[in-house]
């Protein structure tokens, strides 16, 4: 039976400039024995912005989530990227949806249909979003970094 649920992000981007980069996502279940299980993966993408590698990684993570415990539970997230972080925390992304995914300025929202799918994997879970130090920071930065050269080798020599 599973105790806790624990999803991670982390990218190669920092801020809001365009370019190339790499998220990384972990879903961590603790079961009744106290042991953590993990499942991780990477998401490229070219010419991106740390929100949509962020968001592209919770998609992903959220739908593993789902073949793993599709039943509601509570799950803690946590990622570095600001933007996610206060949006999700003030619910911004709520009030985008009411307006027809436009801001309170009434421009587009951007990434709105990342938005839209990460809302849907999201709903059967009651979730908390938060940021700051975990036990996979300094594991997840390398393997982080190793698959982003990796990645630039092979877009390198096609």
């Amino acid at each position: 039976m599973i105790r806790e649920i624990r999803i991670y992000t982390e990218t190669t981007w920092k801020g809001p400039a365009r370019r190339d980069g790499v998220a990384m996502w972990m879903v961590e279940t603790v079961v009744d024995n106290g042991q953590p299980e993990t499942r991780k993966g990477f998401i490229h993408v070219e010419n991106g912005t740390e929100a949509q590698g962020t968001l592209m990684a919770l998609i992903n993570a959220f739908f593993v989530l789902k073949k793993i415990c599709p039943h509601r539970r509570s799950v803690r997230v946590n990622t570095q990227c600001e933007h996610i972080l206060h949006t999700v925390q003030n619910q911004w992304y709520l009030r985008w949806q009411e307006a027809g995914w436009r801001n309170a300025k009434g421009k587009s929202v951007k990434n709105s249909g990342l938005w839209e799918m990460l809302m849907e994997y999201m709903e059967p879970y009651v979730y908390t979003f938060g940021s700051g130090q975990n036990q996979y920071d300094d594991d997840m930065q390398t393997e982080l970094q190793k698959e982003y050269e990796q990645w630039k080798e092979r877009k390198k020599h096609g």
